[in-house]
């Protein structure tokens, strides 16, 4: 299994697929539809960056090394 496999899961219910990567000061979060639609206010307050993973183009994509 590579890294290109793996779907990254909400880390508020570790069951439903993430479709939002919350880059904070202090780390990164992942988290479900439901999940970020109910902490949403507090998330603006805090986040630097918030990706939505359902969109390909938004998806930060590592540089491969030459």
């Amino acid at each position: 299994m590579t890294l290109d496999n793996v779907v990254p899961v909400c880390d508020r219910c570790h069951a439903a697929r993430a479709l939002y990567l919350i880059k904070l000061l202090d780390g990164e979060l992942y988290f479900c539809g439901h999940h970020y639609t109910e902490n949403k206010e507090a998330l603006d307050k805090k986040a630097y960056q918030i990706v939505d993973l359902t969109k390909a183009e938004a998806i930060p994509q590592l540089e491969k090394a030459v």
